[in-house]
């Protein structure tokens, strides 16, 4: 192992080379630059859900939007929304997610919502909550915002995602 300096260095180019990157490939790449740098494995973020299971089960690649969509087809675009959420949140292991990286994953797969924020607003308004906004970077009603996806929610999708695949 290299020596404090050396290491701290090290650790300073990771960091600055995974700056830029978009935020769900950041953890990803610097595991990899970690890994390669001091030859360990680094310790990421448990993806929620998957604790007290086998550790051959936490290291299966995630599951492809597409397929996702492929089990469950939503029919209004709250429940578009909410799938999307469930995935940056559930499937890639997201604290949080925006609204522009939800609406940028459904344009690429061919679904357009002509307003995210309301779409998600509809899901925060269900009894009981299907998302929550946990923070607003800002002062206007175009502020940034960070949501997640409630336990409710999470049970919401997942059971749709089953009901389909047993039919």
């Amino acid at each position: 192992m290299p020596d404090i300096k050396e290491a701290k260095k090290l650790l300073d180019e990771i960091n600055a080379a995974v700056a830029s990157y978009d935020p769900v490939l950041k953890e990803q790449a610097r595991d990899i630059l970690l890994k390669q740098g001091f030859g360990t494995e680094a310790k990421s973020r448990k993806t929620p859900g998957l604790e007290g299971k086998p550790d051959d089960v936490k290291t299966t690649s995630p599951t492809a939007f597409h397929q996702l969509v492929e089990t469950w087809t939503p029919d209004t675009q709250s429940e578009w929304a909410l799938l999307g959420a469930y995935y940056f949140q559930v499937i890639l292991g997201n604290a949080s997610v925006t609204a522009f990286q939800v609406n940028k994953e459904l344009k690429q797969h061919g679904t357009t919502i002509a307003n995210i924020t309301s779409s998600f607003d509809e899901n925060i308004g269900q009894d009981p909550a299907l998302m929550r906004q946990i923070e607003k970077a800002g002062k206007s009603r175009q502020a940034k915002k960070k949501y997640i996806v409630t336990t409710s929610g999470i049970k919401f999708v997942k059971d749709k995602l089953n009901a389909q695949t047993q039919s």
